[in-house]
């Protein structure tokens, strides 16, 4: 939205996340492949690090990262270089998943 003068103001927010669950799970590439299938709007995927994380399942040197984040409806919020890697290397990976529900301001 523009102001008189031409400068743009923030409008606010519709929504909000609340914090629903977060859980240990064993992630299979299948449902790294689901969740990969509903993340719209997410940045570029950096081919270099998917394989640096796919090189480290297949060795065993997996370490606990941050949760990977999805919304109550299922979309992918962030950990698509993760899940990425998942599904490249064929193997199932425990994985901290924070869940999100979205609420109407």
């Amino acid at each position: 939205m523009e102001s008189k003068a031409g400068a743009v103001r923030a409008t606010k927010p519709r929504f909000r996340l609340i914090r629903s669950s977060c859980k240990v799970v064993i992630v299979t590439p299948e449902m790294a492949a689901r969740w990969l299938g509903n993340n719209p709007h997410n940045r570029a995927i950096r081919a270099e690090r998917i394989e640096e994380l796919c090189d480290k399942i297949r060795r065993g040197e997996w370490k606990k990262s941050p949760p990977v984040e999805v919304l109550d409806t299922g979309r992918l919020w962030n950990g698509q270089h993760r899940l990425s890697a998942i599904v490249r290397s064929g193997q199932s990976v425990e994985l901290r998943v924070l869940v999100w529900q979205k609420v109407s301001c």
